[in-house]
C-alpha cells in the first residue's frame, strides 16, 4: 500500500479548523476530540511530541429539528445555544480537551486565513481544514482557499452524504426507492504540500460543485428555497467514523492512505481510492523542493 508520510519534524503542531456543526460535524467533533485525549493518554511518555489546536465554527443555533439526530438537548433548544458552543462545552469538558469555538458562519477568504495562523514554536505546522458542510458555496469558497498562493500545505478532509428521496404521497413503487436512499457518501482527502498539488480536493473530484451557481452560505438565501432532504442517522455516524479514521491515521502515523473514501451505511461497504505511485512521487518531488 501506498502512503504519504507528512511528518518533517519531530515535533508536529495540527491546526484543525472544522467548519461545520450538523449532522455528520457533530458527531465528527465528538470523536475527533475523544481522539485528542486518547493520544495524549496513549502516548504520556513523549505527549510533548504533537500540540493540537483544535477550532470549531458554525453560525447555526440548535433547533428542535436537530435533536432527532443530532448530538443535542432540550436544554440546548431552551437556551438557545449556538451548536458550536454546546459541543465545544459538552465534549471538551468531558474530554479535558481545549476547544475554540467561533459561532459565525465562514463566508470570506479573509475568515479563512484568520483561522489558519502561523504559529512561530519550532514545530512543523499541519493544517487541516475539515469541511463539514452540506453547501456547495462553501466547498467553492474552501477550494478558493486551497488554490491561493498565502496557502502552501493544507489536508482539506471534506465529508458528505446524501439525503433520502421524497415523495409527497409515496405509492409502493416508490416507498422502496425512499428505503433504498440516503446510505451512501464519500470523505475526499485533499492534500497540497510545499505549493504543490498532491492530491485533488472535491471540488476537482466532483467538478460540478464549481459549476453550482444555485448555491448560497449557510444563512443566506438564493433565490426559491428547496425542500431539505432529511439525512440517516446511522449515514452521519457512519461519515464521522470514516473521517475520524483519517484523523487518528494522521495523529498516530502522520500518514495519508487514500485519498477519496466511498461508504454505504445500509450495506456496510467501504471502498478506499488507495494513493497512487504517481501521487506518491508527486509528493516526494515536493519534499526535495524545499529541502534542496
Amino acid at each position: 500500500m501506498k502512503t504519504i508520510c507528512l511528518q518533517e519534524n519531530q515535533y508536529i503542531h495540527f491546526l484543525i479548523r472544522q467548519i461545520g456543526a450538523g449532522g455528520n460535524g457533530g458527531y465528527f467533533f465528538r470523536n475527533l476530540l475523544q481522539l485528542v485525549s486518547s493520544y495524549k493518554a496513549l502516548n504520556s511518555s513523549y505527549r510533548n511530541d504533537a500540540l493540537f489546536d483544535v477550532l470549531i465554527a458554525d453560525g447555526d443555533e440548535v433547533e428542535k429539528k436537530n435533536l432527532r439526530n443530532q448530538l443535542f438537548s432540550d436544554d440546548d433548544v431552551t437556551e438557545k445555544l449556538k451548536k458550536v458552543v454546546a459541543l465545544a462545552d459538552r465534549y471538551g469538558g468531558h474530554y479535558n480537551v481545549d476547544a475554540k469555538r467561533v459561532t459565525e458562519y465562514v463566508t470570506s477568504l479573509d475568515m479563512l486565513h484568520r483561522l489558519f495562523p502561523s504559529p512561530d514554536n519550532g514545530r512543523q505546522i499541519i493544517p487541516i481544514l475539515v469541511g463539514m458542510v452540506d453547501n456547495d458555496r462553501s466547498r467553492q469558497l474552501f477550494d478558493e482557499f486551497f488554490f491561493s498562493d498565502e496557502v502552501s500545505d493544507l489536508v482539506w478532509i471534506d465529508l458528505g452524504i446524501e439525503g433520502m428521496t421524497q415523495f409527497e404521497r409515496p405509492n409502493s413503487e416508490e416507498k422502496k426507492i425512499i428505503n433504498a436512499s440516503g446510505w451512501g457518501g464519500q470523505c475526499v482527502i485533499g492534500l497540497k504540500w510545499h505549493g504543490d498539488v498532491i492530491l485533488p480536493p472535491v471540488t476537482r473530484v466532483y467538478p460540478n460543485i464549481l459549476e453550482n451557481d444555485h448555491t448560497a452560505f449557510p444563512g443566506q438565501s438564493c433565490g426559491e428555497m428547496l425542500p431539505e432532504n432529511p439525512q440517516r442517522i446511522m449515514s452521519n455516524q457512519i461519515a464521522a467514523q470514516v473521517a475520524s479514521m483519517v484523523m487518528n491515521n494522521l495523529f498516530h502515523t502522520k500518514s495519508l492512505y487514500a485519498s477519496v473514501i466511498n461508504f454505504n451505511a445500509q450495506l456496510g461497504q467501504m471502498k478506499p481510492t488507495f494513493l497512487t505511485s504517481d501521487q506518491v512521487n508527486d509528493f516526494e518531488r515536493a519534499k526535495r523542493k524545499v529541502t534542496a
